[in-house]
């Protein structure tokens, strides 16, 4: 407060131009020191959002699915529902509990070695030591800039799939939809909601 009074002192005092003047200029040194700043150094927040990306991209490349993987899946489900007998259109909704998963290849290495002490008095100790190291390997070239080999992508393990569907207020039309829809998936019937489109 005592620093808002001291401002407002020197305004009362007739120095109104003098202080205008000089904030002024203070606000003309601050844009000055920003700009340089800038130009000095354009790349650190650059660089510092293009690794973020990168590894953005990299944790979405093995959490799968995102919604790539996830339309796929429900666009397929309501091609297939929708061509039941007694359905008209279809709406349907996947979620998921876990993420696809990719396991990458990788070279293991695994040393042992054992030694054998003895002491003065005649006893033995063996000593055994075993190092393991794992590498991923990856392809190595301008098109695919390191990529991991793949072994096998897990699938991720669906929680629910709910299902809007016009004609679904026909039990055998619901029945049919749920068996469908639990084949498909290998779920329990539970895990299936069907409802009647408006």
């Amino acid at each position: 407060m005592s620093l808002f009074k001291k401002i407002r002192e020197k305004l009362d005092r007739g120095n109104s131009k003098e202080m205008i003047n000089n904030l002024a200029v203070v606000a003309i040194v601050c844009v000055i020191i920003l700009i340089s700043l800038s130009v000095f150094f354009p790349n650190s927040d650059l660089n510092a959002g293009d690794n973020n990306s990168s590894t953005e991209g990299v944790s979405s490349e093995n959490n799968i699915p995102s919604s790539a993987y996830s339309d796929s899946m429900e666009d397929r489900l309501k091609k297939i529902l929708s061509k039941i007998e007694g359905v008209g259109e279809v709406e349907a909704m996947i979620t998921y509990e876990t993420s696809t998963e990719v396991v990458p290849a990788s070279n293991v290495t695994k040393s042992q070695q054992t030694t054998k002490e003895q002491d003065r008095e005649g006893g033995t100790r063996v000593v055994e030591q075993e190092n393991t190291s794992e590498n991923i390997v990856t392809v190595s070239g301008q098109s695919y800039d390191n990529a991991p080999i793949v072994i096998k992508e897990i699938k991720p393990v669906i929680r629910g799939v709910i299902v809007v569907a016009e004609g679904a207020e026909d039990p055998q039309v619901k029945s049919r939809l749920i068996d469908a829809v639990t084949t498909i998936f290998q779920i329990k019937s539970h895990r299936v909601k069907v409802y009647d489109k408006n």
